[in-house]
């Protein structure tokens, strides 16, 4: 088997898990690799002997970077010819199920991240993860920005257990193809909702069946999820990023007037028909691509397009722009990124100290990954002195510019009362999902989209209820009064309540 490439990973993304599951379970190598790769256990202290070789799995979805990270594990190797990387890479949505069944089947990887949605705290109750501290030097934990650690997230007390990927930086920025706005006559960047609809109108209109107004990765469900959460909280409602919980009024904010706002844009694209056609049925990475090629003027995601579209489409003319807000709408935000744990080294992984040495090369930019990721404009590296040197992309400037001007944090239920661990590991989703109902608006199988959001808040509300009383957290939890979405929550305003 061979390292799955990017060219790979973009066709078995959109054929489903299916053989992508099993060669997860199986693992896989770089073909140069092959007939030099021997599982062989490490010494009982943990350390890689010098003269055997140990084959390292690695499993996650860092598809955005997949071609430096490709770059990186054959320095990687060169320079550890006692370690071989078997690098398997996933979607997100992919990815969860998968890691999960690899760790039930006692044959989870070496190194992986958390599943979107779960905390370090749900799976270290499964024993999932080991210390980092004592394969990891002390200069390397310097490297660190100090903000890249929190408990709960990477560490829990004095442990160290993982390494959040990038700084957080929104994920719901919308790119504009140039190129696709001038052959339309668009001649400014849209700002409101009806300058958009009608910048979309006007580019599908010229397209003739062939380019469209907004393209997206609308098979994924967080994505849609992202979609809705980030345009309704740009409409002034207060809402949570995605995957986490806060109320308004008491009640999930599901069917606020700031997401019925969201909701009836994207029905009004839909109507228009300057939604692309196939977008309920690709991948984000699938939709990065046809954007890219000029089928569609707008693209909502995030900044690891930008490394992918300057390898890929040199010449791409593009820019990045604030998310929409309804006409008359100022003042207004998106969540800002929060800190989220990311990769750890598995609990029973035989060579915990050949993880550890590909986790400090990871992150070291001397071995090119870190500071190829910034400067080609993929993330903002959690190592400050990467960014201070290698930050020269002018759209990833403009998108950490627009991002840091037009996002705000929010509040967080877990630094409020540490029982919020567990209330996000009891609580469960409602179905349909937000990211779902968008999917059906979408695709037109859903036409009246307001008692979906009313029963999804209802549904919700009702777990996030039992979900409190399970775990002992008082609802009002939940709720943050002193919360003003035009600008950031604060210390203080913690102290306040």
């Amino acid at each position: 088997m061979k390292t799955l490439t990017r060219r790979d990973f973009l066709k078995l993304s959109g054929a489903g898990l299916g053989a992508l599951g099993l060669t997860g379970l199986t693992g896989c190598s770089n073909s140069s690799q092959d007939s030099q790769t021997a599982s062989t256990d490490s010494g009982s202290d943990g350390k890689n002997n010098s003269d055997e070789q140990v084959t390292l799995r690695v499993v996650d979805w860092s598809d955005g970077s997949a071609n430096r990270r490709e770059e990186f594990h054959q320095k990687f190797m060169d320079e550890h010819p006692d370690i071989a990387v078997e690098y398997t890479m996933l979607t997100v949505d992919q990815f969860k199920n998968t890691i999960v069944t690899l760790i039930k089947s006692g044959d989870g990887p070496d190194l992986f991240p958390i599943p979107v949605g779960m905390t370090l705290n749900t799976v270290l109750e499964e024993n999932w993860y080991q210390p980092l501290n004592d394969y990891v030097t002390a200069e390397f934990e310097k490297s660190f920005d100090p903000d890249s650690f929190a408990e709960g997230v990477t560490h829990v007390g004095d442990d160290w257990y993982t390494i959040t990927e990038v700084m957080p930086t929104i994920q719901c920025l919308f790119f504009y193809n140039q190129d696709v706005l001038d052959q339309a006559g668009v001649t400014e960047v849209p700002h409101t909702y009806s300058e958009f609809r009608q910048a979309c109108r006007q580019i599908t209109e010229n397209g003739h069946g062939s380019v469209y107004g907004l393209i997206d990765g609308g098979k994924q469900v967080n994505r849609m999820d992202v979609l809705a959460r980030s345009m309704a909280a740009a409409a002034g409602g207060k809402i949570a990023a995605t995957s986490k919980v806060l109320t308004d009024g008491g009640r999930a904010p599901y069917d606020s007037d700031a997401m019925l706002q969201v909701m009836g844009l994207l029905k009004d694209l839909t109507d228009d028909g300057s939604i692309h056609p196939d977008t309920v049925n690709i991948s984000a990475p699938e939709a990065r691509e046809l954007f890219a090629q000029g089928q569609a003027g707008f693209l909502c995601q995030g900044m690891w397009c930008i490394t992918q579209w300057h390898e890929d489409y040199p010449d791409l003319n593009y820019g990045v722009m604030a998310v929409p807000v309804p006409d008359g709408v100022t003042d207004t935000y998106v969540q800002a990124g929060e800190l989220s744990p990311w990769i750890g080294i598995y609990s029973q992984s035989k060579h915990p100290q050949a993880a550890a040495d590909y986790l400090m090369a990871l992150f070291d930019a001397e071995f090119g990954y870190q500071s190829g990721c910034v400067s080609d404009g993929t993330f903002v590296s959690v190592i400050p002195a990467v960014n201070d040197a290698y930050m020269t992309n002018e759209v990833m400037i403009d998108y950490y510019t627009i991002a840091g001007e037009t996002s705000k944090t929010v509040p967080s239920i877990t630094m409020r009362d540490e029982k919020a661990y567990d209330f996000y590991t009891e609580v469960t989703d409602v179905q349909p999902s937000l990211g779902a109902i968008v999917q059906g608006v979408i695709s037109q199988s859903i036409t009246d989209y307001e008692p979906y959001l009313t029963e999804l808040a209802d549904a919700s509300t009702k777990e996030w209820q039992r979900a409190c009383e399970a775990v002992g957290m008082d609802y009002s939890v939940l709720e943050f009064e002193n919360w003003d979405p035009s600008r950031d929550y604060t210390q203080e305003d913690y102290d306040a309540l």
